[in-house]
């Protein structure tokens, strides 16, 4: 798997800019991943070496309109933990 396949996107929200200040960093990622995988792609993309890796799958919700049920998408999520000295300049002055 290649490794910008492997990140989809950072995730901004207010959650993850208090767990900023910890030096955690949130990512969507795809759901076959495993936590080597996400912590070599973060180390090859932004050049910071993971002190640890969390991961969390997103179960899918159900979501009514006036007609129907529909699904979101499952998603897995992946906290992401540096050393104080590292920092990914993606986030800085978000």
């Amino acid at each position: 798997m290649n490794v910008y396949d492997v990140i989809k996107k950072p995730i901004v929200s207010e959650k993850a800019e208090r767990l900023r200040s910890q030096n955690c960093y949130l990512f969507e990622v795809t759901l076959s991943a495993n936590k080597k995988q996400i912590a070599d792609a973060v180390r090859k993309i932004f050049n910071v070496k993971p002190e640890k890796v969390r991961t969390l799958i997103v179960r899918s919700d159900a979501k009514a309109n006036r007609y129907n049920i529909g699904y979101t998408k499952r998603r897995k999520k992946a906290y992401v933990f540096l050393k104080k000295s590292d920092k990914i300049s993606l986030f800085e002055g978000v």
